[in-house]
């Protein structure tokens, strides 16, 4: 009989220890919950972002730091032309953005300038930054809970530190904490970082191409937002379907041309600021030379010839192409569902037109 009761007590004694637990998961959700969702009545408040006002930036120097200002705000950006409609003209998706624009704005120095970046958070969450590539002081990697707290809403983080290696990098969030960094990520919180070596390559013209991923609802909202609100637990993210596919925040026809003269040597740089998809790149009618892999030269003895590069998330390919092919061509993601839906670059030498582009 003794047994017998000590038998039920263990049974109720671990009942209620599943239903504290029960209570503790149900209000982690809950507060999982708390990333704002993007109701098209909410969209109607946001500013309406295009190309057009894209700003450079134009570093103060002080104390002989280079000083960039970032922002952090919720917009509306066009990613293609179109009708005009309620919610303004053009085809847009919510956003997060670094000063109003995605990417965001590049930042360009030399190598062995040192850098201080001020961050003000607009946005509902908290959040970081993180320098992908560059070789910077630990206290200034970004990495919450490593490094730092999150940047809370409504304050302002200070990043400090020297541009030791030259090359093509980029900067991104990295979340309030590695559970939601790829939502931010997916929102459109990137942009470039070029290093300039001290003893560059001459080249005629130069082009830096980002290329990411979207879901995009009817409406324009964003479905990196109803991931990160579905499922119980810290760790529960429903995979994207992305379906829109962009370079430099545009899609085909309204992505940027690359623009040669026959003769020129031109460089271009790759980042895949995405967070899951591989795009290999392809060159019509002409082969590239790789020339720096992750912001590291190439030894001449080592370059290769291609003519479709598969760039994985995070990795930057700089690239050299000679305009010895007059025409109007195209550079295009050759993983065709890509391309097909937006991630294709008109690729044109002057004086040559298309014979029937709508």
């Amino acid at each position: 009989m003794r047994d017998i009761k000590i038998f039920i007590g263990i049974i109720i004694a671990l009942a209620l220890v599943v239903g504290i637990v029960s209570v503790s998961r149900n209000q982690t959700s809950e507060k999982n919950h708390d990333t704002p969702h993007s109701s098209t009545a909410n969209l109607e408040k946001l500013p309406l972002k295009t190309p057009s006002t894209r700003t450079a930036f134009a570093p103060t120097t002080k104390d002989g730091i280079k000083e960039f200002e970032l922002t952090l705000d919720e917009i509306r950006w066009e990613y293609a032309k179109g009708p005009s409609t309620a919610l303004g003209t053009g085809k847009f998706v919510h956003a997060w953005a670094y000063n109003g624009q995605v990417p965001g704005p590049e930042i360009r120095v030399t190598e062995g300038d040192k850098v201080r970046v001020v961050v003000k958070n607009n946005l509902p969450v908290g959040t970081s930054l993180h320098w992908h590539g560059v070789h910077v002081e630990n206290k200034a990697d970004g990495v919450p809970g490593l490094t730092q707290y999150p940047i809370k809403p409504g304050e302002t983080f200070t990043y400090e530190f020297t541009a030791k290696n030259a090359g093509t990098h980029f900067y991104h969030t990295h979340g309030s904490s590695h559970v939601d960094a790829v939502t931010q990520l997916d929102m459109g919180l990137y942009g470039a970082f070029i290093i300039e070596s001290k003893n560059p390559q001459k080249y005629d013209r130069e082009y830096v191409y980002m290329l990411d991923e979207w879901e995009i609802n009817p409406d324009g909202s964003n479905g990196a937002l109803d991931h990160a609100e579905e499922g119980e637990g810290e760790h529960v993210h429903k995979m994207p379907n992305y379906n829109i596919f962009t370079i430099n925040g545009r899609v085909f026809p309204d992505t940027e041309t690359l623009m040669v003269k026959e003769g020129e040597r031109v460089l271009i740089r790759l980042i895949n600021a995405g967070t899951q998809e591989i795009h290999p790149m392809h060159t019509h009618g002409h082969s590239f030379k790789v020339v720096a892999i992750d912001g590291n030269p190439v030894p001449q003895i080592a370059q290769q010839m291609r003519d479709n590069l598969p760039v994985l998330p995070g990795e930057r390919y700089d690239i050299e192409i000679v305009a010895d092919n007059p025409g109007v061509w195209l550079f295009h993601c050759h993983h065709v569902h890509h391309a097909s839906a937006g991630m294709v670059i008109p690729f044109f030498y002057e004086g040559y037109k298309p014979c029937c582009l709508e």
